[in-house]
């Protein structure tokens, strides 16, 4: 049997409700009829569709007024960037994307079948997201805070550099001092010993030679007169 364009799509949006009727029950716990299904539901229904950017076209018609193409999409899409969750949840993943404080954005309640939706990864993702910024504005103030003290350390280091290469200079230069004076010691020291030998040694050879002396005088005058003749032939 061959179905008229109407009929078609009278036929597609009526699959489209019952499975939206279907995952509304599944994820969010309420029966709804699926000629009561809306796309655009109010917050007093007690649901409502979290949908990817990517996606949003999906929710910009209604379900009476829609094409065979919007059924099969919306269809193809439930459940995978298309979800059915409560109204509360809906705000606070908003509310979490505008980056609101925490305590704004925290859910009264938490919903057990929520828990596998990809909006509540999205939430979860964003939520590690925003930590992981934290994370690493503190990590990078604590980066900024420890370059400033490597500088402040490189600067001292210089510093005392210099102020080592002073000191080094001034002991090579006392080292040097050092040297000459001894040198200059040990030469007074020779030169002294030698005026103390010179001078012990002189009256020894005075005394020796005032001996000498003494003993030739004695000598001359105990040797008996020699005789010398004449002989006149």
């Amino acid at each position: 049997m061959v179905l008229s364009s109407n009929e078609k799509r009278a036929f597609f949006r009526q699959q489209c409700r019952e499975a939206l009727a279907a995952h509304i029950h599944d994820r969010v716990g309420l029966v709804v009829a699926p000629s009561q299904v809306r796309l655009q539901p109010s917050a007093g229904d007690g649901y409502a569709w979290s949908v990817t950017e990517s996606k949003k076209s999906l929710l910009q018609s209604n379900l009476g007024s829609g094409s065979v193409g919007l059924y099969r999409s919306i269809c193809e899409e439930l459940g995978r960037s298309l979800e059915a969750v409560t109204p509360q949840t809906l705000q606070v993943a908003q509310s979490e994307r505008g980056h609101l404080p925490e305590k704004e954005t925290r859910p009264t309640g938490s919903d057990e079948k929520e828990s596998g939706s990809f909006t509540a990864k999205i939430r979860e993702m964003e939520c590690a997201n925003r930590e992981i910024s934290s994370e690493l504005d503190r990590t990078r103030m604590h980066l900024e805070d420890s370059l400033r003290k490597k500088n402040e350390l490189h600067a001292e280091t210089l510093r005392l550099q210099d102020e080592l290469g002073g000191v080094s200079s001034r002991v090579s230069h006392l080292e040097d001092e050092l040297v000459r004076v001894t040198g200059g010691i040990d030469k007074a020291m020779r030169v002294l010993q030698v005026y103390q030998t010179q001078d012990g040694s002189a009256p020894e050879h005075g005394d020796r030679q005032d001996e000498s002396v003494d003993s030739m005088d004695g000598t001359m005058l105990e040797t008996p007169p020699v005789s010398i003749r004449v002989d006149a032939s």
